[in-house]
Order: C-alpha cells, then sequence, then structure tokens
C-alpha cells in the first residue's frame, strides 16, 4: 500500500479508504489510485488484514454434498450472490448422510478456520442431538427448527406445509381423495410437505390414503405414480417436480390423460414445468428470496446490528396449471 501511495501521489490512508469502498474519496483521486493498483498488481491481503482487524470476513457454510437438487443448489448459490456483494469469502465444507456426527465435524473444522458465522444448509434431520457452536458466532440454517445450541442461531426457510396445504386443498376440488407421493423420510421438506397434505385432509374431512414414499427422483415418481393408480388414484400431490413428472409419465403410460383423468399438482415450480405436456401445477418457492432475507440479516449482525425480528418463512404460492386446472 505504501508503494500505491508513492505511485498515486497520496497518502496510505487514503489508498486504505480506496481499497476498502469508503467514502470521503474524490472520484478523481479514486481513479488514480486505482490505476496505480492494476499497474503495481497490488492485491489486499486478507490474512494481514485480518491480524488488524481480528476479523476474518469469511463464512463457513455446511451443506449438503454430491446433490444436484434444485433446493440445497439455488439456496447455495444465492448465498454465494450475497456473500461476494458484501465482500465476504465463503469457507464451504460438503457432507454426506452421515448423520449429526459428520455435521458436527464440519463445523469444528469450520470454526477452527476463523470463520466469522456458519450457515447450516442441511436438509436432512439427523436427529435430536444440537450442533456445538461457539458462544460468538452466528448461525444461520436454512431450515423450519433450530439444529444448534447457539442463542445467536435464526431461521430462514419457506413455509411448505402452507404450500402443501394448498395444493391439497385445490386437488380437493377434482376428485374426493387426494393421494401423495412423499419424499424421503429423514428429510425436515418431507416432513413438513407430509404435514400440510394430511392438515389439508383433515380440515376437509377427507380420507387419509397411506403415502407412496419416493426420493425426489423421477424415475421414483413413476413408480410410485403405477402403485396409485392400482389403487384408482385420480388426484395427487407429488412432493417435488421431478417426482410429479415421472407420475405424469405413468398416466401417459396406462393410456390415461394428465388434467382430464388424474390431476397432480408438483412442488418447487422448477423453470421446465409449465413447459410439459401438460404445463405442471406446482408450489411456487423462491429459493434467492429466502437467500436474500436470511443473508442480509446475517451480513447485519456481522455489521453489528442487533438481531432483527427473525427472518423466518418466506411464503410459498400455488401456481395452477393445465395438470389439475378444473375442465
Amino acid at each position: 500500500m505504501v508503494d500505491v501511495a508513492r505511485a498515486a501521489g497520496v497518502s496510505q490512508k487514503t489508498v486504505s479508504r480506496v481499497v476498502n469502498d469508503e467514502r470521503y474519496v474524490t472520484d478523481e483521486v479514486r481513479e488514480r489510485v486505482q490505476r496505480a493498483i492494476e499497474m503495481l498488481g497490488f492485491r489486499p491481503n486478507g490474512a494481514a488484514r485480518a491480524l488488524v482487524t481480528r476479523r476474518s470476513q469469511r463464512i463457513g457454510v455446511v451443506t449438503m454434498g454430491g446433490t444436484t437438487l434444485h433446493g440445497p443448489v439455488s439456496v447455495l448459490a444465492g448465498v454465494e450472490d450475497e456473500a461476494r456483494r458484501a465482500g465476504y469469502a465463503l469457507s464451504i465444507v460438503s457432507t454426506t448422510p452421515g448423520g449429526g456426527r459428520e455435521i458436527q465435524a464440519a463445523v469444528d473444522s469450520l470454526v477452527s478456520q476463523g470463520v466469522e458465522a456458519i450457515i447450516v444448509s442441511e436438509p436432512q434431520d439427523f436427529g435430536a442431538r444440537r450442533l456445538d457452536v461457539p458462544d460468538g458466532i452466528e448461525v444461520l440454517t436454512f431450515s423450519s427448527q433450530a439444529v444448534t445450541s447457539s442463542t445467536r442461531e435464526f431461521l430462514a426457510y419457506t413455509d411448505e406445509s402452507a404450500g402443501a396445504f394448498e395444493a391439497t386443498r385445490h386437488l380437493l376440488t377434482r376428485a374426493p381423495r387426494v393421494d401423495h407421493i412423499a419424499g424421503p423420510p429423514d428429510w425436515l421438506a418431507s416432513r413438513s410437505r407430509l404435514r400440510g397434505w394430511r392438515s389439508a385432509l383433515t380440515e376437509a374431512g377427507a380420507e387419509i390414503p397411506e403415502p407412496v414414499p419416493g426420493d425426489w427422483s423421477p424415475r421414483s415418481g413413476l413408480e410410485a405414480m403405477r402403485i396409485l393408480l392400482g389403487r384408482g388414484a385420480r388426484a395427487v400431490f407429488a412432493a417435488n417436480d421431478q417426482m410429479a413428472i415421472g407420475a405424469m409419465h405413468a398416466v401417459h403410460e396406462a393410456g390415461l390423460t394428465v388434467g382430464a383423468d388424474v390431476a397432480i399438482v408438483g412442488f418447487d415450480d422448477l423453470d421446465v414445468a409449465e413447459y410439459l405436456t401438460p404445463p405442471l401445477s406446482s408450489v411456487q418457492r423462491d429459493f434467492r428470496a429466502v437467500s436474500r432475507v436470511g443473508m442480509r440479516e446475517l451480513l447485519a449482525r456481522l455489521d453489528g446490528a442487533d438481531p432483527a425480528t427473525p427472518p423466518g418463512a418466506v411464503d410459498s404460492r400455488l401456481v395452477v396449471r393445465a395438470s389439475s386446472a378444473p375442465a
């Protein structure tokens, strides 16, 4: 920074202000410093800055590895966008479905790296044991339930139970019984959507049939729908769009028509949903909005703001298309 200041003909403090994007620097001086930075190839030293400020500008993320599922991938992309804009780096630890012990090891690894905050984006339920997080570290969890022992933990999530309730109530206008293709039982999202489906049927005084579980894939939706068609299903709520797509294929395979003979609603409202034949009704949830709401609260806390009202749930909404629209 001394070299940059000398080349630009300014003080070292002015260079610091430009590097940290602070005020009180004229446009002409800022441009001159930037030219000197480019000419000398200067790069701020994050480790040195951390020693001075006692802040690492680094956030740790614990997330499920090896998944291409829309939800976890979209949440992580939103987190990366918000962190980058705020000048924070991410340390990401990916886990395999190994329960709380492996996730605790991931948290411990991030703490040892000196992260200022930890984000837990683990969609699976790993038991009643809470993760141990040291005092003073902010924790953001993308889930509807707390997973750590920290008093600094707050939640950001989509109200999936309400979305499933709305989808089921809509399908009850098409048939007196609504069957359900559920997600894996150890996923929190599966349980929330199952709960919403069951609540809608209970409120309506309708039969509550045994759900058929899937694994989020189109293949599992296909196989589950074959079972449900054998039961005479005429309205089906699938716990995600991928399984709903498989279910639609099973209906075509049986010589029936989706929408006319069997009404189907999915969940997530993937980009492809409106381009299927027929277009798929689905519960839309804005993963980027969830990431944005949670990250803005986290970043505000890291900048010293008092905790606001916990972000909590972002609303979902049902988008009705031809796969379940009334004839």
